[in-house]
């Protein structure tokens, strides 16, 4: 507790917790660095660079000593490589994923210490919180704002967000045929659709060469295409097949929302549609996504698994994380056909 309000009395002339916080004297920032480089200390260890065609992709948390990292699927495509502290770099083995969660387990031929993760009473909202990373200093640090949730409505939904988007409402046809309906337009900002001239009611029944039979498997075929691309729809309107060409647009041109998020940086792609999770203040970069989560104890909290909205970072919660990890291993869950 003593550490706890000493901690809260240096940090009263900071701006924000942020991965580089501004603080009012460099006598304050050395005290508060010092603090949460002793709590981040022995995460450190079980915290690597995860690297997909040669690029910074994610952070990595080692969950068995035989090599075992569980990181953030959706930042992953082609050859996949693991940085250590020390700067060695190992190829790894895409070994299992699983969607809900959004978690890769990869492995290197290395032995790493794992983490151990804390029981759900530690999960205390309110207290102060650091992501481990690749330096003796945390990547950033905050405060818990949520105990674990369940996400529900649109959150709950499993989406790309960075995808190209048409800016449509859609449902399944009432009518028998299959497809995806457009049930509504946005009502604020553009919509590509409507600006290609499709209409309410209308029935999207393939995207280029794809046919399609719902709602889920439009939305599903919708995460491949990124802003800027032209799709080709053929659409059942009236008892009449016509066809259209769409421009997809970013998700910041039909929701305003996501453009006022986007202000205080990059936000991850993937970051909707987990079965639970611990939100913090963290202004955590989507490629820090993917490693651990500690309080001042160092007792690890979860995994970082999305940079959600500009002061608004989820995490997995240890119940969510820890019973996946066998079935990972085991190939329950296989990697996706596009990983290499």
């Amino acid at each position: 507790m003593i550490r706890r309000i000493a901690l809260a009395a240096v940090v009263a002339g900071s701006v924000g917790f942020t991965s580089g916080p501004a603080f009012a004297d460099a006598k304050s920032k050395k005290a508060v660095a010092k603090l949460f480089a002793t709590a981040v200390a022995k995460a450190n260890e079980s915290t690597v660079r995860v690297r997909s065609e040669g690029k910074d992709a994610a952070l990595g948390t080692v969950v068995d000593p035989a090599g075992y990292i569980l990181t953030k699927a959706s930042e992953l495509k082609g050859e996949l490589s693991v940085r250590l502290r020390d700067g060695t770099e190992y190829d790894a083995k895409y070994v299992g994923y699983h969607e809900k969660t959004d978690l890769a387990l990869i492995k290197i031929d290395s032995p790493l210490p794992a983490v151990t993760f804390a029981t759900k009473d530690k999960i205390v909202v309110g207290n102060f919180l650091a992501a481990p990373g690749m330096e003796d200093e945390p990547a950033a640090v905050g405060v818990l704002s949520v105990s674990a949730r369940n996400l529900l409505g649109i959150e709950s939904q499993i989406e790309n967000s960075n995808k190209g988007f048409m800016g449509v409402n859609l449902k399944d046809p009432d009518s028998g045929v299959e497809g995806a309906e457009i049930s509504a337009f946005p009502p604020e900002g553009r919509s590509a659709a409507k600006e290609a001239k499709l209409k309410v009611g209308d029935i999207i029944t393939r995207v280029n060469d794809r046919s399609i039979k719902n709602r889920d498997d439009m939305m599903k075929l919708m995460n491949g295409f990124k802003p800027g691309d032209t799709i080709e729809l053929t659409v059942f309107r009236d008892d009449e097949e016509m066809n259209f060409k769409v421009k997809l647009l970013p998700k910041s041109s039909i929701d305003r929302g996501d453009m006022q998020n986007r202000m205080g940086g990059a936000l991850s792609g993937r970051r909707t549609g987990f079965p639970a999770i611990i939100q913090h203040d963290m202004v955590l970069k989507p490629t820090d996504c993917g490693g651990p989560l500690v309080d001042l104890e160092g007792n690890v909290l979860g995994i970082n698994i999305a940079r959600a909205g500009r002061v608004e970072t989820w995490a997995l919660p240890p119940d969510v994380v820890k019973p996946l990890i066998a079935d990972l291993k085991a190939g329950k869950f296989p990697p996706p056909k596009v990983a290499k």
